[in-house]
């Protein structure tokens, strides 16, 4: 008897107290790790989930409203009467929302003429000068703003002295405190190496301001946004050139870059979209002016915020106040109706989308009369 019991233990085997504890602790490990693992996701989940609803709250919020009716204005562009603005106003859909920002693109010269800040979009060469002259040409591989930059070559004994300059029509600057271009260089150049002149009385006359870059960066483009000292100086009113300095020779035989030379009124850029669509077109950014009630801008910005109301004008047709004259646009660069076969009319279909950078698009479908007057309410 004893016999067969020794033989039916004979094969059992066990385990330490040591290898049980191991066992444990990988066991604890795993589930902790898991743990671990649910518990971030989780929250993560709930993080991910507060912020979509403080995204709707925002979007919410930062809410336009149509106030009133939509205005049509009757006018000739190229010998053909046609709608030539669309002018709405709009409040903040909330008491206590979110100010929308409302920086417009185009801005209104005290003489009438409509204007873009864009001063130059440098897709035509500047000319050169200084002794000896310095390289300027267009550049349609590098540049920042498409389809185009302009290219100084300085020569290498050139020093100081001015390198380029460009005319353009008269431009009221005495609103404007900035001046934002896009500049590289292939050599890095300290603050104020490089000067932007404005001048009133051509290239050559004497700078009404001068506006020093800051320090670039080798073969980095950067978006230098320069400080104006006095809009109000004599001159600012009617600028119509500008030229570029060097300080010394540190810029001799660099390779400088410069694009979309562009104006601005506030430290903001304009950030709300504005669309128009017919049967015929789409402008998917628009040529737009706001104007606040009580005054061009109602508190010192152009933030539309509770119990404001912005007039916001949509010009189909460029416009001259000068000359009082509408016209045409130039080509599918810029913001206009190009020809007449497009043009806005009589029983014409359109839609009007204002997009803000936060917040509900708007959404304006109207119909112009059968017959054209000068101001048209549209319902």
């Amino acid at each position: 008897m004893k016999k067969h019991i020794a033989r039916i233990h004979q094969n059992e085997k066990g385990i330490t107290g040591l290898e049980t504890a191991i066992i444990v602790i990988a066991f604890v490990v795993v589930a902790s790790v898991f743990a671990y693992t649910v518990l971030s996701a989780g929250l993560f989940s709930a993080q991910k989930a507060e912020e979509t609803v403080h995204s709707g709250i925002l979007q919410c919020q930062a809410t336009s409203e149509l106030r009133g009716s939509v205005l049509a204005y009757k006018g000739t562009a190229n010998s053909d009467e046609c709608i030539t603005k669309v002018s709405f106003t709009i409040g903040n859909a909330l008491v206590d929302g979110k100010a929308i920002d409302l920086t417009p693109p185009y801005y209104v010269q005290d003489d009438g003429t409509l204007k873009s800040p864009v001063l130059d979009d440098c897709d035509t060469a500047w000319d050169n000068m200084g002794t000896p002259a310095s390289t300027v040409t267009i550049d349609s591989a590098d540049y920042r703003e498409p389809p185009r930059s302009t290219k100084i070559t300085v020569p290498a004994a050139f020093g100081a002295g001015t390198l380029c300059g460009t005319t353009f029509t008269d431009t009221d600057l005495t609103i404007m405190n900035q001046i934002s271009v896009w500049a590289k260089s292939d050599t890095a150049l300290d603050a104020a190496d490089l000067t932007l002149c404005l001048h009133n009385g051509g290239t050559d006359s004497a700078a009404v301001q001068t506006l020093s870059f800051p320090a670039l960066s080798t073969n980095t483009w950067k978006k230098c946004v320069l400080t104006i000292s006095s809009p109000a100086a004599t001159g600012m009113s009617s600028i119509d050139a500008m030229t570029i300095h060097t300080a010394d020779a540190t810029t001799n035989s660099a390779v400088i870059h410069i694009d979309e030379v562009k104006s601005k009124f506030t430290d903001g850029e304009s950030v709300t979209l504005v669309s128009y669509n017919d049967d015929n077109l789409v402008i998917d950014e628009c040529a737009w002016t706001v104007s606040f009630s009580g005054g061009y801008e109602d508190d010192g910005d152009y933030l539309l915020e509770d119990a404001e109301k912005a007039v916001i004008t949509v010009w189909l047709q460029d416009y001259n106040g000068t000359t009082g004259v509408w016209s045409n646009g130039t080509n599918d660069l810029d913001p206009f109706i190009d020809d007449n076969a497009n043009h806005l009319g009589a029983n014409g279909l359109f839609s009007i989308q204002l997009m803000p950078s936060v917040g509900s698009t708007l959404l304006m479908e109207k119909r112009i009369p059968a017959y054209l007057s000068p101001v048209m309410r549209l319902n």
